[in-house]
């Protein structure tokens, strides 16, 4: 009797053991199964979802910016104070909404200090007030600072400059000094906008390299073109140039020459400036070289020096894995 007591204590718990065993590998499966339909879905969903098709860009490449000097007396009230918009008045009517980007070539420090009118004019000592720096990030988002006038106050009035632009909402590159090879080249943050699959835009941006080179005064030393080629390498290169004799209409020999070292250290197109004139272009080794923009906000007033030219890029890269990555970082 104590033996069949055993043996049916034995079935039981057998029956136990095997009945939860399959219990739970039954709740793996239907586990399994749900989180496989979960899955499936948000596969579908994703499918589903837009997907880039290009990267597009449009840019406004200006001549040379100033509010110092006449601009500065005469965006000056009756009463002593200052319109810090009049500079900047009629830019509306440049369509600026229509790029992702506007550059300009600085021409000054941008300091709290006074320097007065005859002094600029006499002396061409410059400064542009600060309080203008406001204003002028609403239209110009990436300034260059490689010219003969970025240096007027020094070494420590170019790095008060450029902190004061930077934190002002603008991005800067170049440097008055072309011997100080680090700061040639400057990885921009540019506004992209993405092309979606179901017709919408999303913005973005595109690490690209400008790179820049004051030589108003001098010519190339070996090694100062050449520190751009590292950069071109790997991503594209817009090159500007500060170089030239003023007041002219063609470019010199010596302009050219240097535009197409540019050229042949890798840049995608050289814009140069200094000559306060608008000056001739040419393609060279089908890339463009606009040898002077001329003046877009100063303070000369004759025929020449209120002519301007912009440059117009626009941009359009299919999107692929490669790129994928360039906009991540």
């Amino acid at each position: 009797h104590e033996s069949k007591s055993n043996s049916l204590l034995k079935f039981l718990l057998l029956f136990l053991i095997t009945l939860t065993v399959v219990a739970f590998v039954s709740w793996l499966i239907l586990t399994k199964q749900s989180s496989q339909t979960v899955n499936t879905k948000s596969n579908s969903i994703n499918s589903s979802s837009p997907t880039v098709l290009s990267v597009n860009g449009r840019y406004l490449f200006n001549g040379t910016i100033f509010w110092g000097r006449a601009i500065e007396k005469w965006s000056q009230n009756s009463d002593g104070t200052y319109d810090y918009v009049h500079p900047f008045s009629q830019l509306k009517t440049f369509d600026r909404d229509k790029y992702d980007a506007w550059v300009a070539d600085l021409e000054c420090p941008v300091l709290d200090i006074n320097i007065p009118y005859q002094v600029q004019a006499d002396q061409l000592n410059f400064n542009c007030r600060p309080e203008f720096l406001h204003e002028a990030v609403k239209y110009f988002n990436v300034i260059d600072l490689a010219n003969n006038h970025s240096g007027d106050q020094g070494l420590d009035g170019y790095n008060k400059t450029r902190q004061a632009v930077i934190k002002a909402g603008a991005q800067t590159f170049g440097h008055y000094d072309p011997s100080l090879i680090d700061d040639t080249c400057q990885v921009i943050v540019l506004p992209v906008r993405l092309e979606m699959s179901d017709n919408k835009q999303k913005t973005s941006s595109l690490p690209v390299a400008f790179c820049a080179w004051h030589y108003f005064y001098r010519t190339p030393a070996p090694g100062e073109i050449e520190v751009m080629k590292k950069y071109a390498k790997s991503m594209p290169v817009f090159a500007f140039v500060h170089m030239g004799q003023e007041y002219l209409t063609n470019a010199t020999p010596i302009q050219q020459d240097i535009a197409r070292q540019v050229i042949d250290a890798g840049a995608d197109f050289v814009i140069a400036n200094n000559p306060h004139w608008v000056q001739n272009s040419e393609v060279y080794k089908n890339k463009l070289i606009f040898y002077s923009t001329g003046n877009f906000i100063f303070d000369q007033i004759d025929a020449e020096g209120m002519r301007s030219a912009s440059v117009d890029l626009k941009m359009s890269v299919d999107y692929g894995e490669n790129l994928r990555k360039w906009l991540d970082i």
